[in-house]
């Protein structure tokens, strides 16, 4: 498959990469994560003026009509800048649901003001006992008067301590060994009377919230898809962060080789640099093989999704199993190949180590998605 960036794809990705080096630097982004904010309020209305958060929505919906390959353009440069904006979870996410199902009134409350960077959304799917699994649902939402009464709790609500709302799975009908069945999507404010929050920062310096429900109430306006069946809009919208995760991932082995070839040509052993030394010029290769690879999956699995492919979803699948492997290959070589320097706070690599770990069990193990690949496949064949 030979897959060609058209003119205004190519322009995004240079102008993205001009803006992030010029304007991103890592001792700014070190002090944002040390403040009580998860981000820079200055960066995130810097990307909506620059069209960025507009950039993937429909046109009739104030976009620019673009779609996975330009997310994992733009998620790409910013994995290589290690960008706390939850452009992810705010935008590919939680703009991706109210666009796909949410009701007139709430997309004209809410999708105006996550395109202006004036709003800013959380998705609260996972809960305890399956962190990896989005069908794994114990929240009940019962029907009520006007609408439903929710109780339950989430974890790691990522964006959770910015989010102005929040989108959360329910079970509103049967829902028999995690199923997709049965669940629906409601939208919640964050002072909705009930709702309480518990925030903290994560590994790679993001923030977020574990989230509490105690008879909060939502009206009927505030359902986002079918009832009963949210999943079915929910997916296709995982299947896009996945993609631009992946696509983050691969901006950090970028940087992360980049950063070790320069560090051995600068460090002396026996009089030379030991980027003269086969061996490590052996492992630096083997790290490029690792990227270049995992690169041409990315930009195959986010064109399959952007025609609807039928095989995009095994892509997928495969995708994210390859960043798994990749990404740990990588990193600790990077690690290894800087020697102590590498785990230190004041140093990039041990941060670019840090969020790939972490994107390597977002939406599930590289284990998980070789068993839902290995499932496709059978599907396909059967």
């Amino acid at each position: 498959m030979f897959i060609e960036y058209s003119e205004e794809q190519n322009m995004l990705r240079d102008s993205a990469e001009r803006y992030l080096r010029d304007n991103y630097s890592f001792d700014s982004r070190q002090a944002t994560v040390k403040q009580a904010s998860g981000f820079d309020a200055v960066q995130w209305q810097a990307f909506a003026d620059l069209g960025w958060l507009a950039m993937t929505f429909d046109e009739d919906s104030g976009g620019f009509g673009g779609g996975a390959l330009e997310t994992m353009i733009l998620c790409e440069q910013f994995g290589k800048f290690l960008v706390l904006e939850p452009y992810l979870e705010s935008v590919v996410m939680v703009g991706g649901l109210i666009e796909a199902g949410a009701q007139p009134a709430i997309k004209e409350q809410y999708l105006t003001g996550l395109i202006a960077g004036e709003l800013q959304g959380a998705f609260a799917y996972l809960e305890e006992g399956s962190v990896a699994d989005p069908t794994h649902v114990k929240t009940i939402a019962e029907p009520s008067a006007d609408g439903f009464i929710l109780n339950g709790s989430k974890t790691v609500v990522l964006n959770g301590p910015e989010a102005d709302f929040f989108i959360v799975s329910v079970i509103t009908g049967a829902n028999h060994k995690d199923s997709s069945q049965g669940i629906s999507l409601f939208v919640v404010t964050k002072d909705n009377p009930g709702l309480s929050l518990k925030n903290y920062k994560t590994y790679d310096g993001r923030s977020a919230s574990e989230l509490h429900m105690t008879d909060v109430a939502v009206s009927n306006l505030a359902l986002v898809g079918e009832l009963d069946n949210g999943f079915a809009i929910a997916a296709p919208i995982f299947s896009r962060a996945i993609v631009a995760v992946c696509a983050e991932a691969v901006g950090a082995m970028d940087a992360l080789l980049a950063a070790t070839v320069d560090y051995t040509k600068q460090r002396k052993q026996f009089g030379q640099s030991i980027s003269g030394f086969q061996v490590l010029r052996h492992r630096m290769v083997d790290m490029f093989m690792e990227i270049e690879l995992t690169r041409s999956l990315l930009m195959a699995t986010a064109w399959k999704l952007d025609n609807n492919a039928p095989d995009a979803e095994q892509c997928v699948a495969a995708l994210k199993a390859k960043v798994g492997k990749a990404g740990r290959y990588v990193s600790h070589n990077a690690v290894q190949l800087h020697g102590g320097i590498g785990t230190t706070d004041e140093f990039s690599v041990g941060h670019y180590f840090k969020r790939l770990a972490t994107i390597g069990v977002m939406f599930g193990s590289r284990d998980s998605h070789l068993s839902r690949y290995s499932q496709l496949s059978a599907q396909v064949s059967s």
